[in-house]
Formats: structure tokens, sequence, C-alpha cells
């Protein structure tokens, strides 16, 4: 994949990760033309440590027990150590670059997350990843 302007500082914004976000660890990633695919590992639970889970802390993806508290609400500020604030903070500085460099860019409002479960989901995931540039031009927006 031939990375644009904006794609290379976006490229550079992600490899900066760990730098912000010290407990999160990257993996495979692309940077295609009209969105980014990355895996993040957490290594250590940055919230409270109950029970050793990994939440997406947004979508409020765990079963919640019989003793538990009641789910936060659901656009309550989740903290700085989650997903949602390494994606917000890395998509805010590719805008500001955008913006300050008079580049016509914009994101789509929301992103989507997924917890790899298992050794098996982590390959097939990472796979498609690293094939996903190969797979552009039977992409529905590649024009």
């Amino acid at each position: 994949m031939r990375l644009s302007r904006i794609g290379e500082f976006a490229n550079e914004c992600w490899m900066n990760i760990p730098n912000h976000f010290p407990y999160f660890y990257l993996d495979a990633f692309v940077i295609m033309p009209n969105h980014v695919h990355g895996i993040v590992i957490i290594e250590k639970s940055c919230a409270v440590e109950t029970r050793h889970a990994v939440e997406t802390r947004h979508a409020l993806s765990l079963p919640q027990s019989q003793n538990s508290k009641p789910p936060h609400p659901r656009f309550r500020n989740q903290g700085k150590n989650t997903i949602s604030a390494m994606t917000g903070s890395f998509k805010s500085a590719v805008t500001k670059y955008c913006n300050e460099n008079k580049l016509p860019f914009g994101w789509q409002s929301r992103f989507h997350d997924h917890i790899i479960r298992d050794k098996q989901e982590f390959h097939r995931i990472r796979n498609y990843i690293i094939n996903n540039p190969a797979n552009w031009k039977e992409d529905r927006f590649h024009s």
C-alpha cells in the first residue's frame, strides 16, 4: 500500500501509540486509503483489577454477574487508558495535522473494536490485516 501524505502521518501517529499509552502494544496493522486495521494488545488492565477482565468499555461487552454493580452509563468518559481514549487521540492527532496543513480529510464518527479471545482468532484476524492491501481492488469503496 502506497501511503499518501496523510497516510504517512497516520502511520507515524500509530507507531507512537505505545509512547502515550504504556500498556498498549501494537501488532499487525495497515493503513488503507479509507480505513485503518490494527491489533492492539493491552498487557495490563488500566482499570481497577477485580477479575483481570478485558472490556471494550464503551460497549460494556462483558456479562454482568448477579453481585456486580449496575453498568456505567453508556456514554460516560471511561478514562485515559482505554481503547476509546487511544482511538480518539489517534484520530484527533491526524485530524489536527490535516487541518493545520489544509489537507481535506475526515473520519467516520465511530470505530469498530473487537476482543480477540483465542490464538486461532488472533491468527485469522492478523492474516486478514496483513492481506488487506492485496484485496483492496475488491473493496466496495475502491474506485
